[in-house]
């Protein structure tokens, strides 16, 4: 970033800090240093959010925020011409869930693509599973990231499961997570971190039928600690939509073998949801299907039914059992050091 954009930008947090009685000079400059290292799309994006959020708090009002909007504009004139443009941006930000001040959106893409590769890496070709989420649209439609992205969701065939957390507990870069002491009917029973970053891997689960459907399964905990018996809730779903969800064609991303659902299913889920789901579903829309989405709409309104069972012993107790001991051990190797 230039030095005429970094003066601006000193200028602005400090003229924003003293209306937001901000005194602190080692968080002043922190503020500055993080702005001035981004690129100034992500700079301007995290001022408008800080603005927000000390907005929303009550402590600066409309016309503290006004009384600045010309110097945020002169960061990138030829982007922002005008307040609207800027509350524009802020509800875009907002609709996208990318109100993060944590990382830049660049570090943030950066990290998201190395945690797919490392972790793809790691299991390409030794299980029966499939990448879904907004960040596998982007990818296969070679589409530039543009929002953020929080963890990659997986897939996966339950009874690999074993097998995975054995692989992952040999991995340096991962860890294998259970949810399921507080997971409710809804959520991922497992989740495999990055370590050392904030991105993890969420787990669903499905069983492979004889004739190569599907079967979603979701497993929780009902009842108090000392009496909770674990149940399922599991939706079949016939040979035609397991065909036109789950994809076996085979794609690469920097040289590395994956299978993901289809375009047609991640648009499918997508499409009517949250903003940002919307939004990831229309930068896909060019390379989707529409008759195929119509399909999976007929298969959706005409297989809805869940079943709903008590287990007595099914492989997620047996990699609780796994955990549990693994812990155990890991405790006793600490008390005996």
């Amino acid at each position: 970033m230039d030095q005429d954009k970094n003066r601006l930008i000193t200028e602005l947090v400090y003229t924003f800090s003293k209306m937001a009685n901000i005194s602190d000079k080692n968080e002043i400059d922190n503020i500055i240093n993080r702005l001035c290292y981004m690129n100034i799309d992500d700079a301007i994006d995290n001022i408008l959010i800080l603005l927000n959020d000390l907005y929303q708090r009550k402590i600066i009002n409309l016309d503290d925020i006004y009384s600045e909007t010309g110097n945020i504009i002169k960061l990138n004139p030829e982007k922002y011409r005008s307040v609207d443009d800027l509350i524009g941006r802020l509800n875009w930000i907002k609709g996208m869930n990318m109100e993060c001040t944590k990382m830049s959106l660049d570090e943030n893409h950066r990290l998201v693509i190395e945690t797919f590769d490392r972790f793809n890496e790691l299991i390409s070709g030794k299980f029966d599973c499939y990448y879904t989420g907004g960040l596998m649209g982007y990818l296969a439609t070679n589409h530039k990231l543009e929002r953020y992205h929080g963890d990659l969701d997986l897939f996966i065939n339950e009874q690999q499961l074993a097998l995975l957390k054995e692989l992952v507990d040999s991995s340096s870069d991962f860890e294998f997570v259970s949810n399921m002491d507080y997971k409710e009917e809804h959520g991922h029973e497992y989740m495999i971190v990055c370590k050392g970053t904030p991105m993890s891997i969420g787990l669903f689960l499905f069983e492979r039928q004889d004739d190569n459907s599907i079967t979603t399964k979701e497993y929780y905990y009902e009842g108090e600690d000392t009496n909770r018996q674990l149940f399922v809730d599991e939706h079949h779903y016939s040979k035609s939509y397991t065909d036109m969800s789950f994809s076996n064609l085979v794609r690469y991303h920097n040289g590395i073998s994956y299978r993901m659902m289809s375009l047609e299913s991640i648009y499918n889920a997508k499409k009517n949801a949250r903003p940002k789901d919307r939004h990831d579903a229309e930068v896909i829309k060019n390379n989707v299907d529409m008759m195929i989405d119509y399909k999976l709409d007929v298969e959706r309104k005409n297989n809805f039914n869940v079943d709903h069972k008590l287990l007595s012993s099914s492989v997620i107790q047996t990699i609780e059992q796994s955990i549990k001991v693994k812990n155990e051990y890991n405790q006793g190797d600490i008390i005996i050091k």
